[in-house]
């Protein structure tokens, strides 16, 4: 009769402790769509942000007296605020310059509007800091930031 020779309780661990290392280090990478849908989120972060850039630029050059005026307005409004819902929390996205400049500006032109309604124009010096936000944050998403 042959006797096995068990592992002691010290070869387990370290075992156990090896096999969780290796199974820790060798990670997928996120899975950034379920059957074709979803896509990148820095790409979606980027084209959604430009957008908004784009909207509040069009807004603010809009003339006074302009018909097209309180629908741009709204337009700005709807999408400032599903721009800051969806990406305040995101923790990948808030750290970005990008964000901070865009989010600042966004703040400054829906606080004139909530303080001052839709009449009376973006005072000079607030629309060229605004403007220059603006411009800041471009340039950083142009690279990636």
């Amino acid at each position: 009769r042959q006797v096995e020779a068990t592992p002691s309780r010290r070869e387990v661990a370290f075992k156990a402790f090896a096999a969780l290392t290796a199974a820790s280090a060798v990670r997928p990478a996120p899975a950034l769509a379920l059957f074709g849908l979803g896509g990148d989120p820095i790409a979606k972060y980027t084209e959604q942000t430009t957008a908004v850039i784009e909207q509040v630029k069009y807004t603010l050059d809009l003339p006074t007296d302009s018909p097209d005026k309180a629908g741009a307005i709204e337009k700005t409004r709807q999408l400032t605020n599903a721009w800051v819902a969806k990406y305040r929390r995101d923790k990948a996205i808030t750290g970005r310059p990008s964000y901070g400049n865009v989010y600042s500006a966004l703040n400054a032109v829906s606080g004139h509007y909530n303080n001052f309604g839709t009449k009376y124009p973006l005072p000079a010096k607030r629309k060229d800091r605004v403007l220059d936000e603006f411009k800041t944050a471009e340039i950083a998403l142009s690279r990636g930031r």
